[in-house]
């Protein structure tokens, strides 16, 4: 089982109009697409994520969401869950369908990276992945940033980290440096794998960045 994760860009900058106008809304921004399903009769019914003040989202959206059918909106900490049922544009619905098309499946989350690229992650067989591509539409510009055998997300951010790193991590969490109190320090991560705390330190601190940069929205 194979996935690979693709950013996509609409050449004319937004997938729907109602996009366009939250990229001029500084208060607001999109961050997840939860989960998005095209219907028999050709509307769609998604749950997305925005970041900003509840109140803000509330009136941009009940100022310009003017393509949903319904929707409900849920404030989660400092984000906003809606709930809609809506017209998609020609462009979304033509995406929609290509995981139905291919067999392939999304594998949810879809997140919104920087300049709008939606970062989408799809999962199936091989077949199914190589003919994923060819079928995104022609205004939409893609880059393939990651593939390989389909592990869960832990997994994956895991194999992010060099082996080094790896090992190394392995090793404090088994002794104790990440429990509260802390158990050990670089010297005894050191010595249980032969090398210096410096190292140890310096690999940490490397293996530590590239997962909070992978966790924090």
């Amino acid at each position: 089982m194979r996935y690979v994760e693709v950013a996509l860009r609409p050449t004319r900058g937004y997938f729907h109009p109602f996009d366009e106008l939250l990229q001029a809304e500084p208060g607001v921004r999109e961050e997840a697409i939860h989960q998005m399903n095209l219907l028999d009769d050709g509307t769609a019914v998604i749950l997305s994520e925005y970041s900003g003040s509840h109140e803000r989202v509330e009136e941009v959206l009940d100022a310009h969401y003017d393509h949903a059918i319904a929707y409900q909106t849920s404030e989660v900490g400092n984000n906003t869950l809606m709930y809609a049922h809506i017209e998609p544009s020609d462009l979304v619905r033509s995406l929609l369908r290509i995981p139905r098309e291919h067999g392939v499946v999304i594998d949810w989350p879809m997140t919104f990276g920087e300049g709008g690229a939606l970062h989408v992650t799809v999962v199936g067989e091989d077949e199914g992945i190589r003919k994923l591509m060819p079928a995104i539409p022609d205004d939409v510009r893609f880059e393939v940033t990651r593939t390989g055998d389909y592990q869960r997300d832990t997994e994956r951010l895991f194999a992010q980290l060099t082996d080094r790193q790896q090992e190394i991590l392995r090793t404090a969490v088994g002794l104790g440096y990440y429990e509260e109190p802390r158990q050990v320090t670089y010297e005894d991560i050191a010595a249980e794998l032969d090398c210096t705390a410096t190292t140890v330190g310096e690999h940490l601190r490397k293996a530590e960045s590239t997962v909070l940069r992978e966790i924090t929205p």
